[in-house]
């Protein structure tokens, strides 16, 4: 295998480069830069990666973070009500951080296979598979 060279490797698109652009510019300040944050908190607890994973999960972070702040904000407006029986309004730049942090975490956590048992993605569309 190559090693991965990150200066001379593939350039993007330009539909992917504008893309991007358009997904930053679509969001309110608060909201990039907590997600910002959020993929920074994201990418500093995943030291079991090599350089290039984590900034590869650095980015993937930042468009979760980005793309699901406003379902993040309202899950989290839901829990406080339901829990603890305060009806928060919370805005979009918490469901960033949550999102940005939590999120690429929670799937890497699903698709881990156990020794025994296999990822939980495995167990549950592979029932008949063995």
């Amino acid at each position: 295998m190559a090693p991965l060279n990150i200066i001379n490797g593939p350039k993007p698109s330009p539909v992917a480069i504008n893309m991007a652009i358009l997904t930053i510019i679509s969001h309110e300040p608060d909201t990039f830069i907590a997600a910002f944050a959020g993929s920074i908190i994201f990418v500093v607890s995943a030291i079991d990666f090599a350089i290039w994973a984590r900034i590869s999960l650095f980015a993937a972070s930042m468009i979760v973070g980005l793309t699901c702040s406003e379902f993040f904000a309202q899950l989290l407006s839901k829990l406080s009500d339901k829990l603890f029986g305060l009806a928060l309004d919370v805005p979009s730049g918490v469901g960033a951080v949550v999102g940005a942090a939590a999120a690429v975490r929670l799937l890497m956590y699903l698709s881990i296979k156990p020794k025994k048992a296999g990822s939980v993605f495995d167990r549950h569309f592979r029932k008949g598979e063995k």
